[in-house]
């Protein structure tokens, strides 16, 4: 049986299915938009960053396998942190906080120049020994690191002062936080000096440092010639004002006729020998087995480039 439509009816299912039709057109179209507008939302942009690969401790000399490149929201980057293209200027450099695993590697984390290990300036077989300053009491404020110092201990032996020389022409690495190679700081206030010996040396200087009372002398940087005197006695016979041990006088002897002839001892004590034994006793004295200039081996150096010493520091 054939169902007749007539024009108007076909009109209305036409317009009904293009609804429906549209209706659904429009409806994917809303979803896809929704669904796109959450995507662009949930979207994070990323920025290349150096990590460390391993947990690296203080002092770790930075090289490629130490360090990897994350991705790392934007929102999340640290000020500071370093890209990969970064990488070529801290290679070498010293890593001077410790790092864990994964955590950014930072400008602030890395040795620059200044904060290089104070140990690299000390040369190989060499020893390097800070004292309070109050020790090296008579230039402390004058000093600067490349000055050359002598050194003199005063201590009591058998109840005698004695104040000789202890290490001479030593080499005055730095003063407080002021080293040879930087400049930083102000050189007028410091607490401790550090030197430049041998172990052999710091050793003896500590040994003085605890029996004795140290002294600096400033000295010429030209000068390599040593003393080997030293003074002993208080200071009223050094300056030869002490008064003179009192004469002895001794009792005559009595001889009898039946001991011989014999001569009568002196009845006191020769005034030139008690003289000679007190002078003997205060004033300069040599000090056998005295070392040359410390720090000697600084003028034998040849003078470095400018280039050189930009490369150090």
């Amino acid at each position: 049986m054939r169902i007749k439509l007539n024009r108007k009816t076909v009109i209305l299912i036409s317009l009904a299915v293009m609804a429906g039709i549209f209706a659904a057109f429009s409806a994917q179209k809303y979803i896809h938009e929704r669904i796109q507008e959450i995507e662009d939302k949930s979207k994070v942009e990323k920025v290349s960053r150096i990590v460390a690969a391993y947990d690296l401790p203080v002092g770790t000399k930075i090289e490629s396998a130490h360090v990897a490149v994350r991705e790392i929201p934007r929102e999340w980057v640290l000020s500071g942190s370093l890209t990969p293209e970064d990488f070529i200027h801290i290679e070498g450099q010293v890593i001077t906080v410790a790092l864990k695993r994964g955590d950014p590697l930072l400008w602030a984390n890395t040795a620059t120049v200044s904060k290089r290990p104070f140990s690299e300036k000390i040369n190989v077989g060499r020893r390097a020994i800070t004292m309070p300053v109050d020790s090296i009491n008579s230039v402390s404020g004058m000093l600067v690191p490349g000055d050359l110092i002598d050194l003199y201990v005063s201590f009591e032996y058998r109840q005698r002062q004695i104040t000789a020389p202890l290490l001479q022409g030593v080499l005055v690495m730095a003063t407080g936080k002021q080293s040879r190679h930087n400049e930083e700081g102000d050189e007028s206030t410091f607490s401790t000096v550090t030197l430049d010996t041998a172990p052999e040396e710091a050793a003896k200087l500590v040994a003085a440092r605890q029996a004795g009372t140290i002294t600096a002398l400033l000295r010429n940087p030209n000068d390599d010639k040593s003393s080997h005197k030293a003074v002993r006695g208080d200071l009223a016979t050094i300056l030869g004002i002490a008064t003179p041990p009192p004469i002895i006088k001794k009792k005559p002897a009595v001889v009898y006729g039946d001991q011989g002839n014999r001569k009568l001892p002196s009845l006191a004590i020769n005034k030139e020998k008690v003289e000679q034994k007190a002078n003997q006793e205060r004033g300069m004295i040599d000090i056998p087995g005295q070392e040359n200039i410390v720090s000697a081996w600084i003028n034998s150096l040849p003078t470095p480039s400018a280039e050189q010493m930009k490369a150090f520091e």
